[in-house]
């Protein structure tokens, strides 16, 4: 049988000490739980194949972290707010109303109130719905270790499905979001109404001025191995006038950013079908809200 050894400290400091003295066991960290819970329970229910290595589950609910607030020029979301935090935050309505739009096309209530924004980063799924509109709003995700803090942008975080930058003794503690001047929009395509996993979803950020396009920052989720920033797509946008059939001409060609695969959601080529629809959507809304 495996063993499991539970873990919860009072603090962030006490929390990556532990992780200092575990070098060669597995871990998990554990906040809202809402994909581990599952996996481990499946794991529970399993007979073993083979003997695997104690896991040691560190809970972090109590080292903070779970506050939304802001300054002159930034929102700072901690790791460990809920997505019903999120979706219910005046401050998020106010400054990320797209945020409040992906957490409500996520999951169900019940998941909502206990998942964290942090986990859904970390869980690195391509058709993560909260990653597209933290992709087009520039985050920046500050992980703290041992030795200090470093800041890494949401663009260069993801490495692969489930995989991220993040080294093993590191904790995802804030994201930070810059207060931008342009409006956002985030479309999800799904196999029903609620309480599913994308098929596709967009997001888009937009600056105009007069009529023209001139900042744009574009993503798709669930085409790739990681949530994609569409930079070719972008770049026929930025100093044009932006017109419904411009943004149809330019979201045509998002396909040749994208590698989707077939999985038990959608083939490759459906969601090469769909991609650019969704996206075109995306920037038509936040244009129109501009």
């Amino acid at each position: 049988m495996r063993e499991y050894f539970y873990e919860a400290p009072e603090s962030l400091d006490e929390l990556l000490g532990l992780l200092q003295g575990l070098n060669d066991e597995e871990v998990k960290l554990l906040a809202g739980g809402t994909d581990f819970v599952p996996k481990l329970s499946k794991e529970l229910d399993e007979i073993p194949k083979e003997q695997k290595p104690p896991l040691h589950i560190i809970y972090m609910g109590n080292t903070g972290n779970n506050e939304i607030k802001e300054d002159s020029d930034n929102v700072y979301i901690g790791a460990l707010v809920t997505l019903t935090e999120i979706e219910e935050s005046n401050l998020i309505k106010q400054h990320l109303p797209v945020l409040i739009q992906a957490m409500e096309e996520t999951a169900g209530h019940t998941v909502r109130n206990v998942a964290t924004i942090g986990g859904n980063i970390m869980n690195a799924s391509p058709a993560a719905d909260s990653i597209t509109p933290l992709l087009v709003l520039d985050a920046q995700f500050v992980l703290a270790g041992i030795d200090g803090s470093r800041t890494i942008a949401a663009k260069d975080f993801f490495t692969g499905p489930g995989s991220t930058v993040i080294d093993d003794k590191e904790v995802l503690t804030t994201i930070i979001i810059k207060k931008g001047k342009g409006k956002a929009a985030f479309k999800k395509l799904g196999r029903r109404k609620a309480e599913t996993l994308s098929v596709v979803n967009a997001a888009a950020y937009i600056e105009m001025d007069n009529g023209i396009c001139k900042a744009a920052r574009l993503a798709l989720g669930a085409v790739a191995p990681t949530a994609v920033r569409c930079y070719q797509t972008e770049s026929k946008l930025v100093g044009k006038p932006v017109k419904p059939e411009l943004i149809k001409e330019i979201c045509s060609g998002v396909v040749e950013e994208i590698n989707p695969i077939d999985d038990i959601r959608a083939t490759a080529w459906y969601r090469k079908q769909v991609a650019p629809v969704m996206l075109e959507r995306a920037i038509n809304q936040a244009c129109s809200e501009e």
